[in-house]
């Protein structure tokens, strides 16, 4: 089954990405606000911290999205290397069901493994860098986001789900009204008194809500619930572990890339942490957000295209192909310049009337957003060759992760370089191989230059923005 993304589709996921990061932004000056500099830059850390959740999925969400794609476009059989093929148009909804089976309890595992080491290792890391704060606040604070982190992990499967199967609409609908009700539960909780308590409260009501919303959804996207049911034979043991061994053959290798991504990009808050004070650790936290959300909501048209990705690579439609490229790349690349152009000319200069200690300087700004761009675009050329169910990069992901993590502890701990060695850190591990070489093998395999990517994309792009004034002036 073809899939195909509308403008709606599109709308709905700037929404989604707007709304997700907006949470933060939005958030943002009510934390800076009600709590004091030591709990806002503890809290920080809880979102570094947080991010640790790729590393337990450690690849299982992107390798079953994208294997639930293949089961939607009709797919005999999942192989670990490569894709088939399809010759059908009808989903086969019987491997989808062994594949959601393995997925379920795959989850059930690694979120379980999360919630140990959290509530153990990560108390005690918390306890330590809180000293400065007086109570059990911090403690019984990160419990609750702990608790939220695992019940985010074993049931974020459904919005894998929902992306494999192309309904972007809805997941990212599910996102927006989740979202709506964290940003306005941590607002009220914080004008109540409640701190890092209330933003962790919030934080799980959000989880438990997009979960339950995104898993309505799937069922009732296309008649999957119906054809779900229709699958009444016993799926044998043995059918589940082979699919469980297909996964994970690319599963662990997304792992790692995982691992590497948040080595290269989360580590480096909690490295600052230990060297600066938590004041200092929390504008640079602050910073990174900021420079992330720009790449994430440039890079819009890469997530929802994903599944489009996918369906044109097992269909073998090449000319569709070099043009979704072409519009993900050139709209990222735009999207990203005027992003952080507006920041650093209206963003910070808000922020800083707000607290002037928890914003950075312009041209920190700046280094950082260079950096999080690296990191999106050269996200985007290496997805071309998830979707073909191939994960040639993991070893230089990791390897340059590594370095930046050993290279951003020298700089700190031994020469005192302070936030520019963290920046020059990661400029650096990415763009001896990283930042250029994924992309120059990605244009050999489509056979698409960078003249034709520029102007194939503005080309889609242009198509997009006429049909979509087009149809707002017929209303």
């Amino acid at each position: 089954m073809n899939i195909h993304i509308t403008n709606k589709d599109y709308l709905w996921s700037y929404a989604g990405v707007f709304l997700s990061l907006l949470a933060n932004v939005i958030m943002t000056p009510f934390v800076m606000y009600f709590l004091d500099g030591n709990s806002f830059g503890l809290w920080g850390v809880f979102q570094s911290l947080s991010a640790i959740t790729t590393l337990f999925d450690f690849g299982f969400s992107t390798t079953f999205s994208r294997n639930i794609n293949y089961c939607w476009n009709g797919a005999d059989r999942l192989i670990k290397n490569g894709i088939i093929c399809s010759e059908s148009s009808k989903p086969n909804f019987y491997l989808m069901k062994e594949t959601m089976k393995a997925c379920r309890i795959v989850f059930l595992m690694l979120a379980s493994l999360a919630f140990i080491l959290l509530s153990t290792i990560g108390t005690l890391y918390i306890d330590y860098i809180s000293f400065s704060i007086e109570g059990q606040t911090p403690v019984i604070s990160w419990f609750i986001y702990s608790l939220a982190i695992f019940l985010n992990l074993y049931f974020g499967y459904y919005g894998s789900f929902l992306r494999g199967v192309g309904a972007i609409s809805d997941v990212n609908k599910a996102t927006v009204l989740s979202r709506l009700t964290q940003i306005i539960l941590t607002i009220f909780l914080l004008w109540l008194g409640y701190g890092l308590v209330g933003i962790s409260v919030a934080y799980l009501v959000y989880g438990t809500l997009f979960r339950q919303l995104a898993k309505i959804r799937f069922y009732r996207f296309k008649g999957i619930g119906e054809g779900l049911k229709k699958i009444t034979v016993f799926l044998p043991r043995k059918e589940i572990q082979s699919i469980f061994l297909v996964v994970w053959h690319n599963a662990w290798r997304e792992g790692l890339v995982s691992l590497s991504n948040y080595l290269a990009n989360q580590s480096c808050t909690i490295i600052n942490s230990l060297y600066m004070p938590l004041t200092q650790t929390g504008a640079y936290s602050l910073a990174v957000q900021i420079a992330s959300a720009i790449s994430q909501i440039s890079a819009v048209m890469y997530t929802a295209n994903q599944p489009v990705l996918q369906s044109v690579c097992i269909n073998n439609d090449t000319e569709k192909e070099k043009r979704t490229m072409s519009l993900i790349i050139v709209s990222f690349t735009f999207l990203n310049i005027v992003g952080l152009f507006f920041t650093v000319t209206i963003g910070l200069p808000l922020l800083r009337f707000i607290r002037p200690e928890a914003v950075v300087s312009i041209s920190v700004m700046l280094g950082i957003g260079l950096y999080q761009f690296i990191l999106k675009f050269r996200n985007c050329y290496t997805s071309y060759f998830s979707c073909t169910n191939r994960i040639p990069y993991v070893k230089a992901f990791l390897m340059s992760s590594i370095g930046c993590v050993m290279l951003a502890i020298i700089c700190m701990g031994y020469f005192s370089w302070g936030v520019w060695g963290l920046i020059g850190s990661q400029l650096i591990s990415q763009g001896v191989y990283n930042a250029w070489a994924w992309t120059r093998k990605a244009h050999q395999e489509m056979k698409l230059s960078f003249q034709d990517t520029i102007t194939l994309g503005s080309d889609e792009l242009r198509k997009i923005l006429l049909d979509f004034f087009r149809r707002r002036g017929k209303k």
